[in-house]
């Protein structure tokens, strides 16, 4: 649908397809254009960031509850709670993250290391109670029967993956000397085959999300951008 020439909604449609042929260009070589939208859309991307995490998040879970705004004020100038003080906790990591800027000085640099060794602890404690969520129920779910009784298919799926798995792992072990045309040789090739298939099938995934993204931006380009913009004709 058009929209009337010079509108509000015509210059977002405008500036939408302009900047997406900007970044585009990048295909051709690395120019001018692009590295002008490239940080503008770097720092509309930040600006954004920062007012979402103030609006949404220090606002409303930090500093409302520290300062107490968020109790009902009754007519008679009384509180519809009192004021909890363990929210004045709050300040300590807060504190502890204004140390941070202290990286820009030379001579109190140090204190910005602290933070940075608290901040580096937490994500990997994180990260490591992540990984054990992650990987603890994929490996109690590898314990599979081969045979179900009454289901041909889940018992074939668990065949194969039992396989997969196998291979997989016999590809990976290097304890001793594989010797060619050995059980162990011929698994860990067998291993690598199905590898190869996981991967192409990652690799082949990704493409189509991918494709799916030039697809809308070139549906937006032709049948949107094109079709506002009258000197270009492309809706007749």
């Amino acid at each position: 649908m058009m929209s009337a020439l010079f509108s509000l909604h015509w210059w977002e449609v405008f500036l939408g397809g302009v900047s997406t042929l900007a970044i585009y260009s990048f295909l051709y070589r690395e120019n001018a254009v692009y590295r002008f939208f490239e940080h503008l859309f770097i720092g509309i991307a930040t600006g954004i960031s920062i007012i979402m995490v103030f609006r949404t998040f220090l606002w409303q879970e930090i500093f409302k509850p520290l300062l107490g705004m968020d109790r009902v004020i009754f007519p008679d100038g009384t509180y519809s709670e009192p004021y909890n003080k363990l929210y004045l906790l709050y300040l300590a990591p807060m504190a502890l993250g204004l140390l941070y800027y202290f990286i820009l000085t030379k001579r109190y640099s140090w204190l910005a290391q602290i933070a940075i060794g608290f901040g580096l602890g937490v994500s990997g404690g994180l990260a490591f109670k992540g990984f054990i969520n992650e990987m603890y129920p994929q490996l109690t779910n590898s314990f599979r029967p081969l045979y179900i009784k009454d289901n041909v298919g889940a018992s074939i799926s668990n065949i194969v993956f039992i396989f997969t798995l196998t291979t997989a792992l016999s590809y990976f072990f290097f304890t001793f000397k594989q010797r060619k045309g050995r059980i162990a040789e011929r698994s860990a090739k067998a291993g690598r085959w199905m590898m190869m298939g996981c991967f192409g099938a990652f690799f082949g995934s990704t493409i189509m999300a991918r494709m799916a993204l030039l697809v809308e931006r070139l549906d937006f380009l032709i049948n949107t951008w094109g079709c506002n913009m009258p000197w270009l004709k492309v809706c007749g």
